[in-house]
């Protein structure tokens, strides 16, 4: 009983295992993206290096950043149980910092932005990124149901 319980328990993990879907990796998520709004702004070849000049130091100045302050907000969620106010004090304090040094960031990029192309591309392109985070969103979710159904 106990070895068909193991090999029951055993096919059913390794079905688990090869039933998911390949995840998507920040390579391909990158280059998706990179195409997409490439498409969408309808970026002149001699445009597009120096937009995807401005725009990938903006993303890797905002991945540090986020990287830097992760930590902070993983203690806050563990421990806001037993926090003090003047805890929650600091943690709002510290959040309201990184929100501030992101809104610069994005600042920064809009007036590198600027004189690398027009200011309606500019302003489109925080639209487009919009667009194309919804629909990463759907196709995740899609893609999250779909494997749902083939496991039932």
């Amino acid at each position: 009983m106990k070895n068909l319980t193991l090999i029951l328990i055993l096919l059913f993990s390794i079905n688990i295992i090869f039933s998911q879907q390949e995840k998507i990796s920040r390579e391909k998520m990158d280059a998706y993206k990179k195409l997409y709004l490439t498409d969408k702004l309808q970026l002149e070849p001699s445009l597009e290096t120096a937009f995807w000049a401005c725009y990938k130091t903006y993303e890797d100045s905002l991945s540090k950043l986020y990287q830097k302050n992760r930590l902070k907000y993983r203690k806050m969620n563990v421990d806001n149980i037993s926090a003090s106010d003047l805890e929650y004090a600091k943690y709002i304090a510290d959040f309201m910092d990184y929100e501030k040094k992101k809104v610069d960031l994005k600042g920064k990029l809009i007036s590198e932005l600027k004189e690398v192309m027009s200011i309606r591309k500019t302003y489109m392109l925080f639209r487009y990124e919009d667009d194309f985070r919804r629909e990463m969103m759907e196709k995740l979710r899609e893609s999250r149901n779909e494997n749902n159904r083939k496991n039932l």
